[in-house]
């Protein structure tokens, strides 16, 4: 399966990216939005950003970020296809209302670039000594949770950045469930493991979510017609570690063949966080399409909260707020979905085979083009202000401007 390049970010709506003048190589950003966007991230390719570099590329050199105020941005520089070179450079910048940066950039020396903090991280390892992390493994084919928790950490592989961490079941349930955290730490590298339970409050945090045999926080499926197919059963399913850092932690999960009545597919689905963000990244690829398949995803529906939904200028959301975190604190779950790929919205059974109690979304699939979306989650014992549901539906309206124009 071909991968189509998707992480650009010179177009111009709502932040507009545009080279600058020759004698000085960038590019300027704008804010259009009436409100100030905080840890704006922003990902280009190797191709786009060469010409832009002052001085000379070389496997010493990393690449600094600055702004026309001075300030250095955070940023790290990522090898997507493994093949020992770098192919993006991440980073982040802070904007007021209607204020327009230009960003420089410069080859320096690896040894003279600022030590940035670690914000992201990525956990997938073993539950038994030593604990060594899991390189290349095929996914369980069971559907239980003591099975999978008697191999791997936290049943499989955990991502995080300071405010918020998820974790995907590495079987055939292949469902999404959410880590409240009560400190900016990367703690999940020894979550449920010498003795640590994950399911009760710690000083770090918690499990937050029961997902049952609901999409929980944002897995995925397939939809053909009224049916509706889990992406979780599948011939064969595998785990790529791609990067972690101060910027973000991104990874992927494949599936070859998974089943939807009597077609089959080849999925892969690339999930990624940013620093300072309360929602995860999902870009998922689709092959073997007919052309009336949509991709779902969704919201765990276990309490009988009403469902809302908002739209912002490129951003379909929907969303649940109520006391449905795992021992009764309030919790906040929204879904971000570009305009332009959403569907429909539509409910799960409550009960009965497959999918049931979920909240889903629908979201076009093209051959070869990435759909896309975000999940956003609140706690309240990471941020006493999530028990307002209004400050949840602003800081999802947030995240639709920190989203806008973006690839990512």
């Amino acid at each position: 399966m071909k991968i189509l390049n998707t992480l650009s970010v010179l177009a111009i709506a709502s932040v507009m990216a545009s080279c600058a003048a020759p004698e000085l190589p960038g590019f300027e950003a704008t804010n259009r939005h009436d409100s100030l966007v905080v840890g704006k991230a922003f990902v280009l390719d190797r191709e786009a950003l060469e010409p832009l570099i002052q001085g000379e590329l070389s496997p010493d050199n990393a690449v600094l970020v600055t702004d026309n105020l001075g300030r250095v941005a955070f940023s790290q520089l990522d090898d997507i296809d493994v093949d020992g070179q770098w192919d993006e450079l991440a980073f982040l910048a802070d904007f007021e209302a209607h204020q327009t940066l230009k960003f420089v950039f410069q080859a320096t020396p690896l040894l003279e670039m600022p030590k940035f903090p670690k914000l992201t991280n990525v956990r997938f390892g073993y539950v038994n000594e030593p604990f060594d992390e899991v390189e290349s493994e095929l996914r369980l084919k069971s559907n239980d949770s003591p099975s999978i928790s008697a191999v791997y950490q936290m049943e499989g592989p955990a991502w995080e950045n300071e405010l918020v961490g998820f974790r995907n079941y590495y079987d055939a349930r292949n469902g999404i469930d959410i880590f409240g955290k009560r400190v900016p730490a990367m703690v999940l590298d020894s979550a449920g493991i010498r003795g640590q339970n994950y399911h009760e409050l710690d000083e770090w945090g918690m499990d937050i979510l029961k997902v049952g045999n609901s999409l929980g926080a944002g897995a995925i499926a397939i939809g053909v017609g009224d049916s509706l197919y889990r992406v979780g059963p599948c011939e064969n399913g595998s785990y790529r570690f791609i990067a972690e850092g101060p910027v973000r932690a991104l990874f992927e999960l494949t599936y070859t063949n998974v089943p939807a009545g009597n077609r089959f597919y080849d999925v892969t689905h690339r999930i990624s966080i940013f620093a300072g963000d309360h929602f995860y990244r999902s870009d998922v690829w689709v092959d073997n399409l007919q052309g009336d398949e949509v991709l779902y995803t969704g919201i765990v529906d276990m309490h009988n909260l009403p469902v809302f939904e908002m739209q912002s200028s490129e951003y379909n959301i929907s969303g649940t707020h109520g006391k449905q975190a795992y021992t009764g604190e309030t919790l906040g779950m929204g879904l971000l979905i570009p305009s332009s790929q959403f569907v429909h919205y539509r409910e799960a059974p409550a009960q009965g085979e497959g999918i049931i109690q979920t909240h889903l979304a629908a979201i076009k699939l093209d051959e070869g083009g990435a759909a896309r979306y975000a999940f956003f989650s609140g706690w309240e014992l990471q941020d006493s202000s999530f028990v307002n549901p209004d400050y949840f539906k602003e800081q999802l309206l947030m995240a639709s401007r920190k989203l806008s124009d973006q690839n990512w």
